[in-house]
């Protein structure tokens, strides 16, 4: 079974460098733009459902992709964001003082960024949204839409990675990255962070946006909250 993990489009929060959280955001022009990309190169796998976490912004993303795919969409709550309360609404250079925002982009397990779970309860629940797509393989081929911060989680599980090194890992918005479970003892990923949109709408790098833990986001902010 493959299981395609994508990233939300763009929104005004991203561009402006905010935490999002659990906030209704919606797309904008260009993150809608890049979610049609996406489904229009993905449309020959012939993906057959689509699991779609809760918020604004995912929603709207799972929607533009199973509607070109002819494909259901099927709610999962368990591939929300973390709320970020205390965060929310403030931009990353607001933040950049906070000793738990420092924190969760060195050493995730140990910051206090929700009163309700941590990164591992959010792993645990991101990954069990994934066995349930592997149980009820609705279909050969499935996407799960998500958060980039939930998207890490699984990736780094599945390579075998600690959790602490997830922000080694860039996830784009509107990105791809596929797992494949046809051996599920030995699952493997097959590609990472797929951008088709960077080349067909002519975007490039930007080498001004740093990412927690260091390092540049090819095409998009990649931020706690921010997702």
């Amino acid at each position: 079974m493959l299981i395609y993990l994508i990233r939300h489009g763009r929104t005004d929060w991203n561009d402006r460098r905010m935490v999002m959280g659990r906030e209704p955001v919606g797309l904008n022009r260009r993150g809608r733009e890049m979610v049609e990309v996406l489904a229009g190169h993905l449309a020959p796998e012939r993906i057959g459902a689509v699991y779609s976490g809760t918020l604004a912004r995912v929603r709207e993303t799972a929607a533009i992709l199973a509607g070109a795919w002819g494909a259901p969409v099927i709610d999962e709550p368990r591939l929300d964001e973390s709320p970020f309360e205390r965060w929310v609404g403030m931009t990353y250079d607001e933040l950049a003082g906070d000793p738990d925002f420092v924190l969760y982009q060195t050493r995730p397990t140990g910051a206090r960024f929700s009163q309700g779970e941590g990164i591992a309860e959010i792993q645990r629940r991101a990954l069990a949204a994934v066995e349930r797509a592997a149980a009820e393989r609705l279909a050969g081929k499935v996407a799960l839409v998500s958060h980039s911060d939930v998207i890490k989680p699984v990736i780094t599980r599945y390579l075998g990675m600690e959790l602490d090194a997830m922000h080694r890992v860039a996830v784009a918005n509107a990105s791809v990255t596929l797992l494949d479970l046809d051996q599920p003892a030995r699952p493997r990923i097959r590609y990472l962070n797929l951008m088709p949109w960077k080349w067909r709408l002519g975007l490039t790098d930007r080498p001004d946006e740093p990412i927690p833990g260091g390092g540049t986001q090819p095409g998009s902010p990649d931020h706690p909250g921010g997702e």
